[in-house]
């Protein structure tokens, strides 16, 4: 408990602990979800292959009560070929074959059935005394679409052939599983359609074996089921919903940020951010007070804090220090400090001038927090330089004027304001004299002293280019000399 007391990275550990329950309910919400799915899918499927199965089973068995009402009657055929008509509303037409698939007699006097006839050659063929249906065609006196069975009479000299309609299996079919999230088709033995959901042109394309089809911009997956002898084949298309798409990105999600709590969670268990809290009392706004450079790093290397001084010291370098390493303005001061040192002094090299510095180890309880770097800036001695230098250009004849890197006026003397007017600091150099920032421009890398004659002003003025240590332009210094005049004198005495 004294753990979790001292440690300051409770919302951290909510974080975690909550988005760990999260994951673990998700993954469960997620299974939950599938298996919903899945069952109501398989329900979908399940129906349908009843309402198939039962039509099926009607069809045998209708057919192997009409051979029993018959062979008791010793041939008296017609009574009982109009008495099995009326077992069932599906029923359209009886036949009585012989062996070669002839019709001896028919309900409807239709003499000829090819689809019976073919049935009846294949059963005497393989000896069979089951039913045997037939594929789905149109009736062509009705216009129905219709399947026919034929099964043999004890003799095996008789066969009885019925026609059932298949018309209202397929209206119900079509009502009850026809709709935007799932359609069923049904296929008989020779992929002949007995349901078919899509326009028709569309089963040409419909291959038996893919996983997937397209209708309309529409994606299905398909699965099928065999039922019956022979096989008729239901095909049910299933609107793809990207489910498991959506599943994997939520838990990828949900990992990532759990990932992300977790290492923030670790860094700080480490120590590496641990700096930050021993100065949990003090306001670093009272840093940025001090003369003095104060920077703060964690364990890593990367510094957490630096009071304005420390930014002002690298402004050069770094336009803000923090989050960057310390080796980056120190070079490796941190690779050569040992845990267990003490503080350890150092001169600091700076372009202009070398400035001392201290670097010491925060160590809170035998433990590494970070380290804290302190420089000493002589803040008096360059405030005393630049009142000096300050009065020294105030004071010389000639005008001085310096034009910064974006072209604007960061300083002028009384002259130069005497001799160009009012020289506001921040005022663009072109408002100025168009012609002498053309000069200013044409000369940023030149590296020597320029002159130009202001005829405008009755002046002359020399510019000379200012580089920072890496050579790269910072601004131009312009001096103004009011020399023109006497040099028109001169050499117009030249000339006579």
């Amino acid at each position: 408990m004294k753990f979790f007391t001292e440690l300051k990275n409770t919302p951290i550990f909510i974080g975690v602990f909550f988005l760990s329950i999260i994951i673990v309910l998700g993954i469960v919400e997620f299974g939950f979800l599938k298996n919903i799915l899945v069952n109501y899918e398989d329900n979908i499927k399940q129906v349908a292959i009843n309402k198939t199965t039962l039509l099926l089973n009607d069809i045998k068995s209708i057919s192997e009560k009409s051979v029993k009402s018959l062979e008791p009657q010793d041939h008296k055929f017609e009574a009982s070929v109009k008495a099995i008509s009326d077992y069932d509303h599906r029923i359209t037409n009886v036949y009585l074959l012989d062996a070669d698939g002839t019709t001896v007699k028919s309900l409807n006097e239709r003499r000829e059935n090819p689809h019976i006839r073919q049935i009846v050659i294949k059963s005497v063929r393989e000896n069979s005394r089951e039913v045997t249906i037939s594929q789905v065609h149109i009736d062509p006196v009705l216009q129905t679409n219709i399947v026919s069975a034929v099964i043999p009479l004890t003799n095996n000299t008789v066969w009885l052939g019925i026609d059932f309609s298949v018309d209202q299996y397929q209206r119900e079919m079509i009502h009850e599983f026809a709709n935007r999230d799932y359609k069923i088709a049904v296929l008989d033995a020779e992929d002949n359609p007995v349901v078919w959901p899509f326009d028709s042109d569309q089963l040409n394309r419909f291959a038996r074996d893919h996983k997937e089809f397209y209708s309309e911009s529409q994606q299905y997956n398909v699965i099928h089921s065999d039922i019956g002898e022979p096989a008729w084949r239901m095909y049910f298309f299933f609107k793809e919903n990207n489910f498991e798409q959506f599943r994997t990105i939520t838990i990828l999600f949900l990992v990532f940020a759990l990932y992300c709590c977790l290492y923030q969670l670790l860094v700080e268990l480490w120590g590496v951010n641990s700096v930050k809290t021993y100065f949990e009392n003090i306001d670093f706004a009272i840093l940025n007070q001090v003369n003095e450079g104060v920077i703060i790093t964690n364990n890593s290397g990367r510094i957490v804090f630096a009071n304005n001084t420390a930014n002002e010291i690298f402004a050069q370098r770094k336009s803000t220090l923090v989050n960057i390493r310390l080796k980056e303005i120190l070079g490796h001061l941190e690779d050569i400090h040992d845990e267990k040192e003490k503080a350890i002094m150092f001169t600091l090299k700076m372009p202009d001038k070398f400035l001392e510095a201290i670097h010491s180890p925060i160590i809170k309880k035998g433990k590494r927090l970070g380290s804290l770097t302190v420089i000493r800036v002589d803040i008096k001695e360059e405030k005393n330089f630049r009142i000096v230098l300050n009065k020294l250009v105030d004071i010389i004849p000639e005008g001085v004027v310096y034009v910064d890197k974006n072209h604007e006026i960061s300083a002028a003397n009384l002259m130069a304001k005497c001799y160009l007017g009012n020289l506001e600091k921040g005022t663009s150099i072109d408002v100025v004299d168009p012609r002498l920032a053309e000069f200013i421009y044409e000369n940023i890398g030149s590296g020597t002293v320029k002159r130009l004659g202001l005829t405008l002003y009755g002046l002359s003025c020399e510019i000379s280019p200012v580089y920072d240590d890496d050579g790269v332009y910072a601004g131009t210094l312009v001096v103004l000399l009011n020399d023109l005049e006497s040099d028109q004198k001169n050499m117009g005495k030249m000339l006579k």
